[in-house]
C-alpha cells in the first residue's frame, strides 16, 4: 500500500477519535505527564531524573550543557505560563526528554507549542524534534540515529526571520532532508500535532494554520531501519545543530 493511501484512510480515523481524546477523556492514561511544565518549580527540577515519568535533561554531556536547559516564566511571544528553555550554545548538546508511560507500537500521536528564538548559522539547524528510543543505553534517549523514528527540526529560511520545518527521512543525508513547512516566522509560537504509525514505519504533521492538511513522512533510518518500539519524545539543541527555543502544552496519546 502506497504511504498516499495510508495518508487518506489514517487521517480519516484521527479526526473521527479527535473528539474523544481530549487528551485522556477516551479512557486510556496520558502517555506525556507535566505537558505544561506548571508542576516544574525551576530548572534544576526541570533538568532532574527522578527516576519516574518526568521531564528531565537526558544527555548529561557536561554540567554546563545541562544548565542550557531552564524553566522560564517570562512573557515570551505571549505566553507567560512555565515553560522548558533550551539556550543556544556552539559546542555543547542539551536534550529537554520524557519517558512515555507505555511503549508505543501502534498508532498514537503527540502535539506540542514550540517557539523558535534563533538558529545559530554556523550548521543552520536546530530545535530538534525526536521520537524514539533509548536503546543503546549510552548517551540518553534519541541520541543516535539508529533510536530515532520521527526526526525533524528547524533551519533558517533564505528570508530574513524566517525559518524552514524539515524531517529527515529514510537514510538520507543532510542535504537531501524533506521540508515540511518554509518560511515559517522566528520568534513565534507554534502548534504540531504528529500522529506516528511505528508498524508501518512513517509518519504525519501538521502545522496549525500554516499546513494546508497533513503531510506524510517515511520515518527516519539507520543502516536501512527504523524503530519499531518507541518509548521517548526529545528536544534537542546541538554542538553542530544550536539553537535558542522554548517549548510548551505537549501533549501525547494512543489510539
Amino acid at each position: 500500500m502506497s504511504i498516499g493511501v495510508h495518508f487518506k484512510t489514517r487521517v480519516a480515523w484521527f479526526v473521527a477519535v479527535a473528539c474523544l481524546f481530549s487528551w485522556g477523556a477516551a479512557g486510556s492514561a496520558p502517555l506525556i505527564v507535566d505537558g505544561d511544565f506548571e508542576a516544574c518549580q525551576n530548572g534544576k527540577a526541570l533538568r532532574q531524573d527522578s527516576k519516574g515519568q518526568d521531564w528531565s535533561e537526558t544527555r548529561k554531556d557536561t554540567k554546563k550543557g545541562r544548565k542550557l536547559l531552564m524553566l522560564s516564566t517570562k512573557d515570551i511571544g505571549g505566553n507567560a505560563t512555565h515553560k522548558a528553555m533550551i539556550k543556544a550554545h556552539p559546542d555543547l548538546n542539551t536534550y529537554l526528554t520524557q519517558r512515555f508511560s507505555k511503549s508505543q507500537r501502534s498508532d498514537f500521536s503527540v502535539e506540542f507549542d514550540i517557539y523558535v528564538r534563533k538558529i545559530l548559522k554556523d550548521d543552520n539547524r536546530s530545535a530538534f524534534i525526536m521520537i524514539g528510543n533509548d536503546k543503546d543505553k549510552k548517551r540518553g534517549a534519541n541520541s543516535t540515529g539508529r533510536e530515532r523514528f520521527v526526526f525533524m527540526g528547524f533551519e533558517n529560511s533564505s528570508l530574513k526571520e524566517k525559518m524552514n520545518l524539515f524531517a529527515r527521512e529514510g537514510g538520507a543525508p543532510w542535504d537531501e532532508r524533506t521540508l515540511v513547512a518554509e518560511n515559517l516566522d522566528l520568534e513565534k509560537w507554534y502548534r504540531i500535532i504528529i500522529v506516528a504509525y511505528p508498524e508501518d514505519g512513517d509518519y504525519e504533521v501538521s502545522i496549525e494554520g500554516e499546513t494546508d492538511g497533513w503531510i506524510p513522512l517515511k520515518a527516519f533510518q539507520s543502516k536501512g531501519k527504523s524503530p519499531k518500539r518507541l518509548t521517548h519524545l526529545s528536544f534537542a539543541s546541538w554542538n553542530d545543530g544550536a539553537g535558542t527555543f522554548y517549548v510548551d502544552n505537549v501533549k501525547a496519546q494512543e489510539e
